[in-house]
């Protein structure tokens, strides 16, 4: 898997939560309760919106357009059935945050017909 530079731990001196790009998908980097780093996907599956901007409570975000929950660690959406957000691998290198290009493995083909059935 093929790891890019996409921060620094010095970044979450202030805040848990970051939104990067990486190959043109925006990608959350969070950094949970007990200091461990995450990446995920920020696109939330219903229209889209950016769940970083949203409400932050512990390890739930909750999109700012309608309200879904999605848990940070897990990518699982809490109060809709709707499949869950991707997730990257991430190493520390130093004080360097790497992320993998590509989503693991067992969320890379996973498609939501709800995304869909919005458009």
């Amino acid at each position: 898997m093929d790891y890019i530079k996409a921060a620094n731990i010095n970044d979450f001196k202030n805040s848990r939560i970051k939104s990067v790009t990486i190959l043109g998908k925006k990608i959350g980097i969070i950094k949970d309760l007990n200091s461990e780093f995450y990446a995920i996907e920020v696109g939330c599956k219903h229209q889209g919106a950016d769940i970083t901007r949203g409400h932050i409570s512990g390890n739930v975000a909750t999109c700012p357009r309608h309200g879904w929950q999605f848990d940070l660690l897990t990518g699982e959406c809490l109060n809709q059935n709707a499949s869950k957000l991707k997730k990257y691998g991430l190493k520390i290198e130093g004080d360097v945050i790497m992320i993998s290009t590509k989503p693991l493995p067992e969320d890379e083909e996973e498609d939501d017909p709800l995304l869909h059935f919005f458009d």
